[in-house]
């Protein structure tokens, strides 16, 4: 019985382990560069990379202001050329139709991109997330369930043999 309560023991300790998603911080879309100088075209992951550090794959992004991970809606805002709207995107999304920066080729719906200042006012923010850096996979309680189920019958079968 004492093994039975060690294992489950741990198995409940690797659940309580599991690594969740940090917040880091937020940006506007409109402290990235002036459209004029034609910038890069970012994501939001991007952006997010280029403030905070890292790579893109490092983020998630939301645009809920809330501490709670669980809020997470893996978009984010943006702004487009010669939209001046703020638009709601996948956080790995943007546009740049000719590939060659933000302000070229100059046209509506050319290029969106998450960290640029075209227009926009302060109140699209995109909040960001470092992904846990360990993942681990957390069994769902019905497998749990069923683990200790089946160990508690083992061990009442060796139990009886001894």
């Amino acid at each position: 019985m004492k093994r039975l309560l060690l294992i489950l023991s741990v198995m409940l300790a690797s659940v309580a382990a599991h690594a969740v998603p940090t917040y880091v911080g937020s940006y506007r879309v409109n402290q990235g560069p002036d459209w004029t100088t034609n910038p890069d075209v970012y994501s939001a992951t991007e952006a997010a990379a280029l403030i905070f550090g890292g790579s893109a794959s490092d983020y998630y992004i939301s645009t809920v202001d809330s501490l709670d991970y669980t809020t997470i809606t893996h978009t984010g805002w943006y702004d487009g050329w010669g939209e001046h709207s703020g638009m709601e995107f996948d956080d790995d999304y943007k546009l740049d139709v000719g590939n060659d920066g933000y302000n070229t080729p100059q046209g509506v719906q050319s290029a969106h991109s998450a960290f640029v200042d075209d227009g926009l006012d302060d109140s699209f923010v995109n909040y960001v997330w470092l992904k846990s850096q360990v993942e681990v996979d957390v069994p769902e309680p019905a497998s749990l369930a069923l683990l200790g189920i089946g160990l508690l019958g083992l061990s009442l079968t060796r139990r009886k043999k001894a």
